[in-house]
């Protein structure tokens, strides 16, 4: 058995026992999807490395967040896992990722410690106005 497919059993196993509303998608390596709140959320498992397969929790925000500083918070943000944006099809994909070697909890333990961390990103951001609507709120009688 290889070590990828070892995790998706492990996955599989531990969304039937706690987050049931996950789905897996037909990819490249193994991906779940899960839309059961405003943000919808996807996780991965991909053969990246050749000797340990990759985890990737994903955090899928609308367009609206990319006039945010949720660029500036994701650099700045401590953090054991590797954090990305990724922008496709005008929609923002937040990525923890994790080589399965340097993996210190259970899956279902890094999804919830990934999903913290970006709860705890999403606190911090702040609207990023535009300079002509930030002129046309400040010029008088407009």
């Amino acid at each position: 058995m290889k070590l990828i497919h070892f995790y998706r059993q492990l996955f599989v196993e531990a969304a039937r026992a706690y987050e049931p509303v996950w789905e897996e998608e037909a990819a490249l390596g193994y991906r779940w999807h899960k839309r059961n709140y405003p943000l919808w959320e996807q996780f991965q498992i991909k053969d990246m490395d050749p000797d340990y397969p990759v985890l990737i929790y994903s955090l899928i925000l609308p367009e609206a967040y990319l006039k945010t500083t949720i660029y500036e918070e994701i650099k700045r943000y401590p953090s054991k896992y590797e954090l990305s944006i990724v922008i496709l099809n005008r929609q923002i994909f937040l990525n923890a990722t994790i080589q399965t070697d340097k993996l210190q909890d259970s899956l279902m333990g890094f999804l919830n410690q990934a999903r913290g961390e970006f709860m705890n990103i999403l606190d911090c951001i702040i609207q990023v106005t535009d300079e002509a609507e930030l002129q046309a709120g400040l010029t008088p009688g407009v």
